[in-house]
């Protein structure tokens, strides 16, 4: 029986994220996003409160709070940032729960927890290919979207050399990273990156790091869906808003049963959406197969978020399609989700009986 209640640390570690969001990451999430500006204060905000260890277990220096802690900050920064958020999965989920427990990932991970590196991700889904050179490795391919790889410091790539997978380290000053005039998450710095020959040092391999991997994906899964339904319900807010105050017929747009039906038809998903997510969060913390419930909550609270956007464009009107109104951000981040880490399809081929 699973306590749907947050715990102490959930509650408080919302707590913070939201104050700090309303400080510091929502005041100038529209101007950072419109002129493709990194958001270092909010990656710095975020160290300063210690999240990005907030997933690592105990044992590796982090707080130990598990998966839904992770789902908890990232939804409630993404109602605000997209970019921040997708940072703080980036950061706080995918790379250091992909480091937790290696002895030869130590030090990266400090670095990730402290904010002191920040560590982008190039994924299986890339194809990256390893060739052995001497007592390490070099790297062949590329990855045409990569959060915050103009201001990476590492690079964590799962690659494979024949049939061993492995998981590699690469400095950020011998690959090649172009930026990248992405239609979503524009303020968390994206670039195409290539590594040709790149020198890379093994963080694990073989069944460790196939492991690894699969620690990093389940992030970004339950992550993604946190994200997704943040971004979500932060469109439905800025709606709501707008229809309390914008007048038609000589009542607020909010008054009119086809306004309203929208409102509650976002939310519906919505909720349905987090509460799949927060399971899929629940069973991993669990120690139970979370695999297929974290995939299946990522494509709903896409689908979810997706239709809450493009319905808060609608409920603006004109307005909707002009930055000054936040909805069409939140729009924009959303339908990037529908494609990067490998797009939805590739989740749905998972989810494919045998």
């Amino acid at each position: 029986m699973h306590n749907f209640e947050l715990s102490e640390e959930q509650a408080m570690i919302l707590d913070s994220v939201r104050g700090f969001v309303g400080d510091v990451a929502a005041k100038n999430a529209l101007e950072r996003d419109e002129h493709c500006q990194f958001v270092r204060e909010s990656v710095d905000g975020i160290a300063e409160l210690g999240l990005f260890g907030m997933a690592v277990s105990e044992d590796s220096g982090g707080a130990g709070l598990g998966y839904l802690s992770l789902a908890v900050a990232v939804e409630e920064c993404a109602k605000s940032c997209g970019s921040s958020a997708r940072l703080l999965l980036t950061q706080a989920g995918v790379a250091a729960l992909a480091l937790d427990g290696l002895a030869d990932g130590a030090e990266i991970l400090e670095g990730v927890m402290t904010g002191e590196r920040l560590c982008s991700i190039v994924g299986s889904e890339s194809g990256v290919v390893a060739t052995a050179a001497g007592d390490g490795f070099t790297v062949e391919g590329s990855a045409g979207l990569v959060t915050g790889a103009c201001e990476a410091n590492v690079f964590l790539v799962a690659a494979s050399a024949g049939d061993e997978a492995l998981l590699l380290a690469v400095d950020a000053g011998v690959a090649n990273v172009t930026a990248t005039a992405a239609l979503g998450f524009r303020a968390a710095a994206p670039g195409r990156v290539e590594f040709a020959g790149s020198a890379a040092t093994v963080i694990a391999r073989g069944d460790e790091a196939s492991a690894a991997i699969a620690r990093a994906e389940l992030a970004s899964w339950i992550g993604g869906a946190a994200l997704a339904v943040g971004s979500g319900f932060g469109s439905i807010d800025h709606a709501r808003r707008h229809a309390s105050e914008r007048m038609a017929f000589g009542k607020p747009l909010l008054g009119q049963q086809a306004v309203g039906y929208k409102l509650v038809e976002s939310r519906r998903r919505l909720e349905a959406a987090r509460h799949l997510a927060y399971h899929a969060a629940r069973l991993a913390d669990a120690g139970q197969d979370a695999r297929d419930t974290a995939m299946m909550a990522k494509l709903s609270a896409i689908d979810a978020s997706v239709l809450a956007s493009d319905e808060a464009i609608q409920i603006h009107g004109g307005y909707g399609y002009t930055v000054e109104y936040h909805v069409e951000r939140h729009y924009r981040d959303v339908k990037t989700l529908e494609v990067i880490d490998g797009g939805l399809d590739r989740l749905r081929d998972a989810l494919v009986p045998a």
